[in-house]
């Protein structure tokens, strides 16, 4: 009887006794609660890359001798920002989904899901947990209306309900997901969301209404700036809405965001198959949303920040151009063409391209405002990424790949064009 003395047993057993009718009785009320309410489905992934970096940054000059500031303009080369290896966790996730019967014709339905940190336990917040999709809401044979923080339609559209595909092909994966230089991958808040049922054998639709939340008080500015009016204060102040047609082959979709992260955007996107090959391509035209208030959401248009020591943003290659005189982007338009081939049993090669040209807005001239804003020529990125994976079930898959992103813009700002790289291996699965 190691560890324990025979009296504590005795006690041991004299208090379990004591507590078994309140266990029995907790569990007949878990039960009875679980038959009317079905139990929950607890679910997650584990996303994993062990990457090797060569990130570059602009090499701009000093802003004065012995200065430890630079200027955001007038690089004639790059320098390494980043050259190392590192454990990455993508997207890693886990969650509780279920639904229960409210009537013979309504149910509820719900969804908690939490961002893990699986390679540091802890995010560049120090916060164990990140939200992700959190709703909840009513679903009948008339499809489904959702309460909370979710996708929207334009950032989902690149999967389908019916053909079970991701025309990202490198989704969540490090310099080789299109949100590395694509706008449009939202998650919002305050979102009333309408999922259709399949309709005509594979026709869904998606409509999402995002709540800004502004005051609706004009905020005064000083100066002779125009005061932010905080009028995105109303129902659906921001949209986003999608229609996906898809069948055993194929699909193609289309879909379009209003004043979302102060953007609006129409993506087109398309896929086929033939025999063992998959072929997708994603077309997209974005601008920046023109009646934002400074004091909302927007801070630049490829959520990049300006900053007095060079461009350090990583993953991000617009920054290098996004932080000159506090110019911002205000247009963007892309496209990303891929292809997926299951090459034999458990092995898959898959190749993706995608490309995006995104234009500044004019930087206004405080010190003379006669004068004309400044224009700097647009901002050329482009990506490549090369994979294989290896099938282990259904659930489970080892892969590794290479990616490569470009960016060049204004000569006035950098002579040079910034290319980031990384090549990594990784395992990704379901549970």
């Amino acid at each position: 009887m190691s560890f324990q003395k025979i009296g504590s047993v005795s006690r041991s057993n004299r208090f379990s006794k004591k507590l078994l009718p309140v266990a029995v009785a907790a569990l007949s009320l878990v039960s009875s609660v679980g038959a009317f309410a079905g139990f929950p489905t607890v679910y997650g992934k584990i996303d994993l890359t062990l990457n090797a970096y060569d990130l570059e940054k602009s090499a701009f000059p000093l802003t004065a001798a012995g200065a430890t500031t630079f200027k955001n303009t007038g690089a004639v080369g790059t320098t390494t920002e980043l050259d190392n290896v590192s454990l990455e966790s993508n997207a890693s996730r886990f969650g509780i989904k279920g639904d229960f019967d409210i009537t013979a014709d309504l149910k509820a339905v719900y969804k908690v899901e939490y961002g893990i940190d699986v390679d540091n336990g802890t995010n560049s917040n120090g916060r164990e947990l990140t939200q992700r999709n959190i709703t909840g809401g009513l679903q009948g044979s008339w499809g489904t209306l959702l309460a909370g923080k979710n996708d929207t339609p334009l950032k989902t559209i690149q999967t389908n309900s019916v053909y079970q595909s991701d025309i990202d092909r490198f989704n969540d994966i490090p310099l080789a997901d299109i949100g590395t230089y694509l706008v449009g991958e939202n998650r919002a808040d305050n979102t009333i969301q309408y999922v259709s049922p399949i309709l005509f054998g594979g026709l869904e639709i998606n409509i999402a209404a995002v709540q800004l939340e502004e005051t609706g008080v004009e905020v005064p500015v000083a100066g002779n700036q125009t005061p932010n009016t905080q009028h995105d204060s109303g129902f659906a102040s921001g949209k986003s809405v999608s229609v996906v047609y898809g069948k055993s082959k194929w699909y193609v979709g289309i879909a379009a965001d209003n004043n979302i992260a102060a953007t609006d955007a129409v993506r087109a996107v398309g896929e086929v198959s033939l025999g063992p090959v998959k072929l997708g391509a994603i077309y997209q035209d974005a601008k920046r949303h023109e009646t934002f208030d400074v004091i909302g959401p927007f801070s630049s248009f490829v959520n990049s920040a300006t900053t007095t020591v060079g461009a350090q943003n990583g993953l991000n290659p617009i920054s290098e151009w996004d932080g000159v005189s506090g110019s911002s982007f205000k247009e963007q338009t892309g496209y990303v063409v891929n292809a997926l081939w299951k090459v034999a049993g458990p092995w898959s090669v898959k190749a993706q391209i995608g490309h995006s040209t995104n234009t500044p807005t004019p930087v206004p001239t405080v010190v003379a405002p006669t004068v004309a804003p400044a224009q700097y020529d647009d901002v050329q990125v482009d990506a490549l990424a090369v994979g294989v994976d290896y099938k282990l079930n259904d659930s489970a898959k080892l892969f590794a790949y290479y990616a490569t992103v470009d960016a060049e813009g204004d000569k006035r700002i950098n002579t040079e064009t910034v290319t980031d790289k990384t090549l990594a291996v990784g395992v990704d699965f379901k549970f």
